[in-house]
């Protein structure tokens, strides 16, 4: 599992170094996002992405924060994004 996650955090980390969109689970439900920022939680420790939710049939577009040990099955999409400005008052945690 840990040689997994390796790879996953490899992969979301070019995505976000190279503007590509990205597809995951997370707790039951399919997100398509632009990933902006990784980084680690000063207060539980645990790494959260912050990104750009694209509008699907049941989010409207937002930024959400996403627990990074909850992504499952990760896409890195050929699809680029521009960066957009993160501030942390627009950010709420997913699920």
């Amino acid at each position: 599992m840990a040689l997994q996650k390796n790879a996953l955090m490899a992969d979301l980390r070019g995505a976000i170094r190279h503007y590509r969109v990205i597809r995951f689970a997370y707790e039951g439900r399919k997100y398509e996002v632009e990933p902006h920022e990784l980084g680690r939680n000063p207060v539980t420790g645990t790494y959260e992405l912050k990104a750009w939710v694209r509008r699907t049939a049941s989010e409207h577009p937002r930024w959400l924060t996403f627990n990074y040990w909850n992504m499952r099955a990760l896409e890195v999409l050929p699809d680029t994004f521009l960066p957009r400005l993160v501030k942390e008052s627009d950010t709420s945690m997913a699920g």
